[in-house]
This record gives C-alpha cells, structure tokens and sequence, in this order.
C-alpha cells in the first residue's frame, strides 16, 4: 500500500500477479480505505472512519457481498495505540472484532492483533516481530489462554520452536506469551477483552 496522500494508488502500480492493495489517503495520509484483491478480484475493503453505520451502507451500496472492516482508533498509551476493527461479512452483518496493539509511527502495521467474536469472547492472539528493514519475520500465535501454538519464521519459510524464536527477537519477554504487553502497559488496557470472572 502507497501513494501520496488524497491520492490512489493507481492499478498499474499496485498489480503484482492480480494480487495487490488499492487505497486511498487524505491530504495528511491518514487511509480512508484499503481495497484488496486475490487474483483481480476484490475480497475485502478495510475503512477508517468514526462513523462505522454510514459506511456500511456505502459499502452494501457499492459492494455488496464482499465482506468489509471498519478500524477505529480507540487508545493511546505513549509509543503504542490499540485500535478496533469492527469486521462484517458479506451481508454486512458484524461478525467479530480484531483489536490491533500498534507502535506509533514503526512498521506501520500490528504487533499484536487478538481476534474477539460478537459476545467479547477471545478466539485467538496473534504476535509479529519485524527485522530492522520493517519486514515481518516472525508470527506468533497464541490460544485463548495465552499458551504459544506456533511460530513461523517468514524467511525461512519454517516453523520454530519458542526457545530459538525468543533468542531472535528484540522483545522476549512480549512474545513469551499471549497476554504479555510491552513495558507500560497492562492487560486491563486491552479494548473489548472480557476479563475471565466477566
């Protein structure tokens, strides 16, 4: 995803095998849109907005069956921020959540995403772990309990054990285990997470 901002990428730039992103900025780069496409077609539009009702009719309107996500900003605790994906499927019915904890202004994309279904219960944890260029390298997932499931070295195009995956990362301590945040930050700052006595 790129471009400048209040502008769209432009098809040409963004093809790659029928396989890329077309999205579109405002004029301080903040994304109003993403739309995705697997072999030319569009499967799913992620928006930015504060007002997730009138974009799901717009949606409806302009592309119907195609499931879509509404990313709403909902905290910020020093270097980080949580935000709040309100996912639909393709009758535009909500269907789950994923809440994202981000680092402000690295990688430009999660470090954790934990996916919440419609009652606030938690499904599953996922961790990424970026090289120095910003290329994710490592995928952590977790169940609902915490306890590590897998770790995928995207480089190596392999699955690792948990001892030689923490050696490699820069924060150990955050990928050991699911509900580990980073330094300043508590499980009780997690948006939407039921606590386990709710």
């Amino acid at each position: 995803m790129g471009g400048c901002p209040g502008e769209e990428v432009a098809f040409e730039e963004a093809l790659d095998d029928g396989d890329y992103t077309r999205a579109q900025f405002d004029k301080s780069g903040t994304p109003l849109f993403a739309e995705f496409y697997n072999s030319g077609h569009l499967f799913h539009v992620d928006y930015w907005t504060n007002d997730p009702e009138s974009v799901r009719n717009d949606h409806l309107l302009h592309h119907p069956g195609i499931p879509f996500g509404v990313q709403l900003i909902v905290q910020h605790i020093g270097d980080y921020r949580w935000t709040v994906s309100h996912r639909y499927g393709s009758s535009g019915d909500l269907v789950g959540y994923l809440v994202h904890l981000e680092r402000i202004n690295t990688y430009d994309a999660a470090l954790m995403t934990l996916q919440i279904d419609l009652q606030r219960q938690l499904r599953g944890i996922e961790k990424n772990c970026y090289d120095s260029d910003g290329r994710l390298r490592y995928i952590f997932e977790y169940n609902p309990e915490g306890g590590v499931v897998s770790i995928h070295d995207l480089s190596e195009g392999s699955t690792l054990q948990p001892a030689p995956a923490l050696d490699a990362v820069d924060m150990p301590d955050f990928y050991r285990e699911g509900f580990a945040l980073p330094a300043g930050l508590d499980r009780s700052s997690i948006p939407l997470l039921r606590s386990p006595s709710d």
